[in-house]
């Protein structure tokens, strides 16, 4: 099965900060917008992965 090069990026990505992230994002006293920022990471990443392509090939 062909996994592509992005793909595979975005979601080594995001397993990477999911195992970082976890202690981080539910400290009780940290600010609203830790998992905003995380999930803004998560964005930022696909979209980098993808900038390459050209729109005949999505």
């Amino acid at each position: 099965m062909y996994i592509p090069r992005p793909l595979l990026i975005l979601l080594v990505i995001i397993y990477l900060l999911l195992l970082l992230s976890v202690d981080w994002i539910n400290q009780a006293g940290g600010a609203w917008y830790r998992p905003f920022f995380v999930g803004f990471l998560i964005i930022a990443a696909g979209s980098w992965a993808h900038r390459e392509r050209d729109s005949d090939e999505l």
